[in-house]
């Protein structure tokens, strides 16, 4: 093998780098906006705000790349109490008695 092919050989066996965003760095401010139920604008609006410079298509591309973190269930209380899951099965199990609604 030549240099050049020695070269190519190695530089090909190597991994390539994970993509960076510049909103890496603010993915925490920007889960905890979506938590918040805001939109890609307002998020995008929020960080120009704060001196930095984004697109909201930018914004929409990062969290179509970045899936939203799960939140564990060992740290976090159930939010759905027994009761609220009886009046629940009871509401969707009722049939309506208006027609208009059916």
């Amino acid at each position: 093998m030549t240099d050049t092919a020695k070269i190519l050989d190695e530089a090909r066996q190597m991994k390539p780098d994970p993509p960076r965003s510049k909103l890496d760095d603010y993915a925490e401010i920007i889960w905890e906006l979506r938590r918040k139920r805001k939109r890609i604008c307002a998020i995008a609006a929020f960080l120009a705000g704060h001196g930095i410079r984004v697109g909201k298509s930018t914004v929409a591309r990062w969290l179509k790349a970045h899936p939203s973190p799960k939140a564990t269930t060992d740290n976090r209380p159930s939010s759905v109490t027994p009761a609220m899951k009886e009046f629940a099965d009871i509401f969707f199990e009722e049939k309506s008695t208006n027609p208009k609604h059916e």
